[in-house]
């Protein structure tokens, strides 16, 4: 009876396993060591986040396209592209991303016109950049960081 028991659990075991990874989609994901991470990306991150330590890196790929999530103790998350170029920069809520990452236009057009405010969150986008400044106002530019729009 034991050994019936254990041959049904395991069996169900493998076809519980088995269901779930059918049920996934196309994505790969994997936690990887930072030292696997593109080296404009490790010069990014010392460079901006100098005495921050890396909590995971998460490589994803999705239909060949890899990309990486990096996890900050601070909390910040930064994502890459395969060859390390920034993607999106996010502080936690309420906290701005450390200066120097926004082009000076982007910078410029902030500190005039959103005294007090910092950015959140810069993400690259086909038009240019989208902003989120501290205050939830979102902001776009164009690549050269110009100001486009704004919304609430």
């Amino acid at each position: 009876m034991k050994k019936t028991l254990k041959i049904f659990s395991l069996l169900l075991l493998v076809l519980v396993g088995t269901s779930l990874s059918a049920c996934g989609d196309d994505d790969d994901d994997v936690i990887v060591p930072t030292d696997q991470l593109p080296t404009a990306a490790s010069t990014f991150i010392n460079t901006y986040y100098p005495s921050i330590k890396v909590a995971y890196v998460n490589k994803e790929t999705d239909k060949g396209e890899v990309q990486y999530e990096v996890r900050m103790t601070s909390g910040d998350e930064i994502t890459f592209d395969v060859s390390g170029e920034w993607i999106d920069v996010d502080a936690p809520a309420g906290r701005s991303i450390p200066e120097g990452i926004a082009i000076v236009p982007i910078a410029d057009y902030v500190a005039a016109n959103y005294s007090g405010t910092g950015i959140n969150e810069i993400s690259r986008i086909a038009v240019g950049y989208e902003v989120e400044l501290t205050n939830g106002v979102d902001l776009r530019f164009d690549p050269a960081g110009n100001f486009l729009t704004q919304s609430y």
